[in-house]
């Protein structure tokens, strides 16, 4: 769900804001800034928690694997539907 937020600022304040193409560059933007916030997930994750494997919670390896997967697919998911949202607005309008 957080990522259906991030396509909106790159798409209305973005420097391709006023081409046609606007929404589609918002979608990308939005997907590359969720691909470096996962990235930097997944090296705290490898830093923080060497040979913890111990458990489900959080603070072990495999938490935060669990944890880094469910970020990254909630981001992408939530970008994409806010993408199909705003390009079939005039349908719903």
């Amino acid at each position: 769900a957080h990522g259906y937020f991030l396509i909106g600022p790159f798409y209305i304040l973005g420097p391709l804001r006023n081409s046609p193409n606007a929404l589609l560059v918002g979608l990308f933007s939005a997907f590359g800034l969720i691909l470096i916030l996962t990235l930097g997930l997944t090296i705290y994750g490898l830093a923080s928690f060497q040979g913890t494997e111990g458990g489900e919670n959080l603070e072990s390896a495999k938490g935060w694997r669990n944890f880094t997967s469910g970020f990254s697919i909630g981001a992408f998911g939530g970008a994409s539907v806010a993408y199909v949202l705003l390009d079939n607005i005039s349908f719903f309008a």
